[in-house]
């Protein structure tokens, strides 16, 4: 077997962050499901990324946690030469990058280690099972009693549908050896072929259509990584289990906040069904089976530390959310229609008297939960379940301002300067909450130009449009492609005057930049 296992690196993973990854969020997760928070350790934190990929996320979390030790592991040369080259342009003096194959690494973990949080993301479904076996290993060996590992997988029944396209895509590519976005393109179009004869596999397999209809919006080094890898399988759960289980893991519960109250918002007739088994490995693989889940987002635990129901109580009333964003009044001006989630049951319609009074409390700044309850008049049970609906919105967070802003804000400046060269950055850290915003490239872009020209809308809207035809871009008005100076002047100015007004004041108050 070669160096990469079978692991697809013609393209680099994608440079994203995942917030269920936070230290902060996981913790959360863990005192929901009861377990003592690794907050709550008077030792100083470190914490592990296993397949770090770009270095990206963890850069972000480091930068918004300069008292937390971090490590980044992967065994992509490639994505450690970036990730290291972002920590040395942002300066970022508690985290550190090795490159390290988990095989290598498991026959002498203790070189890394303990630590209180280990995260590994997505990559368990891409790697052969010897290579998961040393990574579990990795796991078991390195996490402290009472710390707190999140993983996520594809899985099944939800990947079923996604089992041919994967099978098929890299079938051709093998045989015919395409370049890896060549057997993206190609295979999308063979397979739409077999859709539009309605052939007895796709119709039999009405999820791969859907599949197949999202594939110009997603991005294709996002394509490569999911379907081009030799070895491919989704879990079901009880094969996490199987595989964890003998490092001494324990699985707490989900880290998707819309899914903590996912038994009690399900319909009865589930409900008697999921009532019949009491196995608790069982329950979760009838859970997954009854929403058709595809995907999952697990916090597991080594030897779980009681938070007791007293304990549990006091900690979350203590614990703090801030408002990022109020869905916007429906056209129609139904208020019953403004608070609408998405669930694995479908969408769900929140009370406004509940979801409004939320809102409201938050407009004036962070709360406490027990802050929360008293200005909505909500009992905890109501209160949690719509901040979890919330939280997976994207509508608020938890409040965990950072002790010093400034290794965030270098580490954004690095980031505005890099997305300036063409990076594909769309994160920003904001130390003053504790979180990370999606961004667009354009306000990237003239952060970058802020410093080095007047902040002034025409000014930034002549060094956007240079810019952008540097790097041989333009901009979109509505579908309208603007390609020239010309035709993107009025769209560059509106952008500018946006970012002049609103969301550079916004940005120093959130600590994305000094104020």
């Amino acid at each position: 077997m070669t160096w990469n296992h079978g692991y697809n690196t013609d393209l680099g993973y994608t440079y994203g962050y995942y917030r269920e990854q936070s230290p902060v969020w996981m913790d959360l997760a863990a005192a929901f499901h009861g377990s003592r928070p690794r907050s709550l350790s008077q030792e100083r934190q470190r914490y592990l990324e296993l397949g770090c990929g770009q270095g990206v996320n963890l850069c972000l979390l480091a930068s918004l946690h300069p008292d937390t030790e971090f490590l980044g592991v992967d065994f992509n040369p490639e994505h450690i030469a970036h990730a290291n080259g972002l920590a040395r342009a942002a300066g970022l003096s508690n985290l550190r990058f090795i490159e390290g194959d988990f095989l290598a690494l498991s026959r002498e973990p203790a070189a890394l280690g303990a630590f209180d949080h280990i995260s590994a993301h997505g990559i368990v479904s891409w790697i052969p099972k010897p290579v998961h076996e040393a990574l579990a290993s990795v796991v078991g060996a390195c996490l402290k009693p009472g710390g707190l590992y999140y993983v996520s997988y594809n899985c099944f029944p939800g990947w079923y549908s996604g089992a041919p396209i994967q099978h098929l895509l890299r079938l051709w590519q093998r045989r015919e050896s395409l370049p890896s976005l060549t057997a993206i393109d190609r295979g999308r179009e063979r397979l739409q072929a077999l859709v539009e004869v309605n052939s007895a596999m796709t119709t039999s397999l009405p999820g791969l259509k859907g599949r197949l209809e999202k594939f110009p919006s997603l991005a294709k080094n996002y394509l490569v990584q999911e379907y081009l890898h030799d070895n491919w399988l989704p879990f079901w759960f009880d094969g996490m289990h199987a595989a964890l289980e003998p490092h001494k893991l324990l699985y707490l519960g989900s880290a998707t906040a819309n899914e903590w109250y996912l038994p009690a918002m399900f319909p009865e007739p589930y409900r008697k069904v999921l009532a019949t088994y009491e196995d608790p490995v069982e329950r979760q693989v009838i859970l997954d089976v009854l929403i058709n889940q595809g995907f999952r987002r697990d916090i597991w635990v080594k030897g779980r530390d009681p938070l007791w129901p007293g304990q549990q109580r006091d900690w979350l009333l203590a614990c703090r959310f801030v408002l990022l964003q109020t869905p916007p009044p429906p056209e129609d001006g139904d208020e019953s229609k403004r608070y609408r989630f998405q669930t694995p049951l479908g969408e769900v319609t929140g009370k406004p008297e509940i979801y409004g009074g939320i809102h409201e409390t938050l407009a004036s700044g962070p709360k406490t939960l027990s802050e929360i309850m008293t200005a909505t008049k909500q009992n905890l049970p109501a209160s949690l379940q719509a901040l979890s609906m919330m939280l997976n919105a994207g509508q608020i967070l938890p409040f965990a301002p950072s002790r010093a802003p400034k290794p965030a804000q270098a580490l954004n400046r690095a980031m505005a300067d890099g997305a300036s060269a063409g990076a594909p950055y769309s994160f920003l850290a904001a130390p003053s909450i504790g979180g990370v915003l999606q961004v667009a490239d354009t306000d990237l872009l003239m952060l970058a130009a802020a410093g080095k020209v007047a902040s002034q809308p025409a000014s930034l809207a002549e060094g956007l449009i240079q810019r952008l035809l540097g790097l041989g871009k333009g901009l979109k008005d509505g579908e309208q492609a603007l390609t020239t100076a010309e035709a993107m002047r009025p769209k560059a100015l509106q952008l500018a005057e946006v970012f002049v007004t609103k969301t550079l004041p916004n940005w120093r108050r959130l600590g994305v930049v000094a104020g």
